[in-house]
């Protein structure tokens, strides 16, 4: 497994992406909805692999919900940058999993990832959208320092 490292520009929220795939394999997705096109996403993820999100100042996390509200977007609100989309995936108050996505914009190696492709979401349902993570996105986990 390798790691890959990246967070957003004032160091508040780092990101390592762990997966045995080589990156040119890796396909980004640019989702085309409005969320997603005005932050030109090309987001990474491998079911095999892991993302952790290593946060330092809780009060400078952003996680923005719209649509379904499945998922937080995440991102610093020191810095502005979009990092991660994540789904905690457990009923309220259970330990849960957790799985994620990572934008290669946010990470130090940009440029290594094959191309991205546009792709739609918009007809999804709450189930589905749910199933597609479980099932196409990164088991993840969030550590929040202070």
């Amino acid at each position: 497994m390798t790691d890959h490292k990246g967070g957003c520009h004032c160091g508040n929220i780092a990101v390592t992406f762990t997966t045995d795939k080589d990156p040119a394999t890796i396909v980004p997705r640019a989702c085309q909805c409005s969320f997603c096109r005005k932050h030109a996403t090309r987001a990474l993820s491998d079911n095999a692999g892991h993302i952790h999100l290593q946060v330092k100042d809780a009060g400078l996390l952003g996680r923005y919900r719209f649509g379904l509200k499945v998922g937080d977007y995440v991102f610093c609100k020191s810095c502005g940058v979009y990092v991660s989309a994540y789904m905690e995936d457990g009923a309220p108050g259970e330990d849960g999993r957790a799985w994620a996505n990572v934008m290669a914009n946010a990470m130090d190696e940009r440029d290594i990832w094959a191309p991205a492709e546009p792709i739609e979401y918009g007809v999804e349902t709450e189930d589905g959208k749910r199933e597609r993570r479980r099932h196409k996105w990164t088991p993840a986990s969030m550590t929040i320092e202070g």
